[in-house]
């Protein structure tokens, strides 16, 4: 979804002083779910244990169960 379709589904008020922005369902899931992906990949522990990880499944320490 393009910017400029984003601003064409959301509508713009004030809640007294606030200004609210409504969005559809959809897109502000859409929304939420990037900005939680943004988050964790901002995390240095999150990003440690990837490397980890990582070099865990190179050196053949790493064990999956299925």
């Amino acid at each position: 979804m393009n910017k400029v379709a984003i601003v064409e589904q959301s509508m713009t008020l004030r809640v007294g002083k606030e200004p609210v922005v409504i969005v559809p369902l959809k897109l502000w899931q859409e929304l939420r779910d990037r900005l939680v992906d943004r988050e964790a990949l901002a995390s240095k522990k999150f990003l440690r244990r990837i490397r980890q990880g990582r070099k865990a499944a190179a050196t053949g320490k790493l064990i999956i169960h299925c």
